[in-house]
């Protein structure tokens, strides 16, 4: 089998890009023909982003020469754009295309406003509430660009006609966009999870017990971390070490008591050590999330999770079995889960959260799946 899988980068690397090279991996390792075709957004040109003269011919010429059977895009945003659907279309390539956000039914593509849910925009043809609240990048321009985009998108049914099968992580998620104004059969929308590799099966058995909490992602607003260092402040005889970088780093920095640690980036390795000897993970975000990789190894790493209780997260965190829930956007609540989960028998937590992983998140089940939805879109052709 030969596929191409297309993927638009982001300036900031995050769990999306690890997720297709992951997928690029599994799939070459299992002798399919793959080749990937990648955009970069150093430049941003709202003018091509409905569609980009340049990628469509980068796209078609790439497709011309490689002759995929199927074509798996990741993200289109923003040099990609939706010319390169168009493009497997001309040739006749069936298109399997994974949804990580929410970015075709909302401009902000979090579903996050004032740090909270909205939802306002899923079922409308053009997402005028994007507009108004200046929702993509703080820009009522940039967001009236891209919600454009979005709305003429709908209009002339470019993802019902271009899209074979839409990929996306949960069933909360399935749910939101076969209700939404993508106007795609919900048969034409699975559910098929990300997975992440081995954290704990070839490890030696850590000797020392679990201690303290740890956080690994993005330092940013929709992540929940100024709500983290705030419980975890008013906790001072608990630690919690963190690990990420970004745009709140120096400001929770200030505000973070002596019991709360910064260790910046560090590599999948180290991220791993930490997961294993670390009492839970917390997840405080602030957004729905699609199905976080953090998430994912934790479980991996038989390492309970403490996290956000909003809609999608509730699925993948199950409360008294793979770890605690608290309510979104509440430090006083995280900290009540925080002293309940010392009561709690934490080792159970974390072989119940290792069982989940190896029934639902390896490797192993995501290429079966990867590669049934090929064979089924191939079929259907």
């Amino acid at each position: 089998m030969r596929v191409l899988q297309i993927h638009n980068a982001y300036r900031y690397a995050g769990g999306e890009d690890s997720v297709v090279d992951s997928e690029f991996q599994l799939l070459r390792e299992a002798g399919v023909q793959i080749r990937q075709l990648r955009f970069e957004n150093e430049t941003i040109r709202l003018g091509k982003v409905l569609f980009n003269g340049e990628s469509y011919s980068l796209a078609y010429a790439e497709m011309e020469a490689f002759r995929p059977e199927v074509v798996h895009v990741h993200n289109l945003f923003y040099q990609a754009s939706p010319s390169v659907l168009k493009a497997a279309k001309d040739l006749g390539i069936p298109v399997v295309m994974t949804l990580h956000n929410f970015r075709l039914i909302c401009p902000g593509a979090l579903l996050l406003r004032n740090g909270r849910t909205c939802t306002k925009c899923v079922g409308l043809k053009f997402p005028v509430h994007g507009v108004l609240h200046g929702c993509f990048q703080d820009s009522v321009p940039k967001s009236l660009v891209l919600s454009a985009m979005l709305g003429i998108s709908n209009l002339s049914g470019t993802w019902r006609s271009r899209v074979d099968r839409f990929l996306v992580l949960t069933p909360y998620i399935q749910t939101i966009f076969a209700n939404s104004s993508l106007g795609v059969p919900q048969e034409a929308i699975v559910v098929k999870p990300n997975s992440t590799g081995d954290l704990l099966g070839h490890q030696p058995a850590e000797t020392e017990p679990r201690k303290g909490y740890l956080y690994v992602g993005r330092l940013s607003e929709e992540k929940g971390v100024e709500v983290l260092v705030e419980a975890f402040n008013a906790m001072p005889g608990t630690s919690l070490t963190l690990v990420g970088t970004g745009p709140l780093e120096e400001r929770i920095k200030r505000n973070a008591g002596s019991n709360i640690r910064f260790l910046g980036a560090q590599p999948r390795e180290a991220i791993g050590g930490l997961l294993r000897r670390s009492r839970a993970l917390v997840f405080p975000s602030l957004c729905l999330e699609g199905l976080p990789n953090t998430i994912l190894e934790a479980f991996s790493a038989a390492t309970p999770v403490i996290a956000s209780d909003n809609d999608n997260l509730s699925q993948i965190v199950t409360p008294g079995q793979t770890g605690l829930l608290f309510e979104t956007g509440n430090p006083k609540a995280l900290r009540e889960a925080v002293t309940a989960f010392e009561q709690t028998n934490a080792e159970a937590l974390g072989k119940a959260a290792r069982a989940t992983y190896e029934s639902k998140y390896t490797h192993r089940q995501n290429l079966k799946a990867l590669l049934q939805i090929y064979r089924e879109v191939l079929s259907e052709k």
